[in-house]
């Protein structure tokens, strides 16, 4: 089929023609949709050899993963709430709102959804939704923070320690004997809140009495 750029057209017979075009693509895909939904129905897609009617779409009918995702699931909607096709059709609703009322939509709620859905937008709709389902409030919560003095504390002794070692092994890899380090600060390191204290025994300042078993 060759299709050519109307060039030859008027102002008034293109704007004419465009809209021609789009209602009957409108109609179409509302078409497409339908068929899609009995076929699914029937799983006719088994037949040639088809785990699913989306890989039938895509090898079969070479629509696009995304066109044959949504118009999949807009099949699957038509089928349990028919109203959608009509309004497909006229271009009041489109793929994308019926999305996003599919989940929604009940026997109870369907006609009010779609009526308040008809004409508008995807993000009209998405505020639409939010207004009729609006999601609990998530609980706060308080998180208790650590000092800021025991913190710095024990950030300063454990940089100390790094320098150490990263000057340990720069010597090591030039082949030269270490420096004598000046000890750091020997700090009892608090343990901040969440964080659990090791097994091993809490750090002594200068003139603790030794434990027993170094006396042993």
């Amino acid at each position: 089929m060759k299709i050519d750029i109307p060039v030859e057209l008027s102002d008034d017979d293109l704007e004419a023609r465009l809209k021609a075009l789009a209602r009957g693509e409108q109609e179409g895909t509302a078409l497409l949709v339908a068929h899609l939904a009995e076929f699914d129905a029937r799983r006719l897609y088994l037949g040639p050899g088809f785990s699913s009617l989306f890989n039938y779409c895509c090898e079969v009918l070479h629509l696009s993963e995304p066109a044959t995702y949504n118009r999949i699931q807009v099949a699957r909607a038509a089928r349990a709430f028919p109203a959608i096709l009509p309004m497909l059709a006229e271009g009041r609703l489109s793929l994308a709102t019926v999305r996003l009322l599919a989940p929604r939509l009940t026997s109870e709620n369907q006609q009010e959804l779609l009526a308040q859905a008809s004409g508008k937008s995807k993000r009209a709709v998405e505020e639409m939704l939010a207004r009729y389902f609006p999601r609990p409030d998530v609980p706060s919560s308080v998180r208790k923070l650590p000092d800021p003095a025991i913190a710095g504390l024990n950030g300063r002794a454990d940089g100390c320690l790094r320098d150490q070692h990263v000057r340990a092994a720069d010597a090591a890899d030039s082949g030269t004997a270490p420096r004598r380090q000046t000890p750091c600060p020997r700090t009892l390191r608090v343990p901040v809140h969440g964080e659990r204290r090791g097994k091993s025994e809490p750090a002594r300042g200068p003139g603790s009495a030794p434990s027993r078993d170094s006396e042993r």
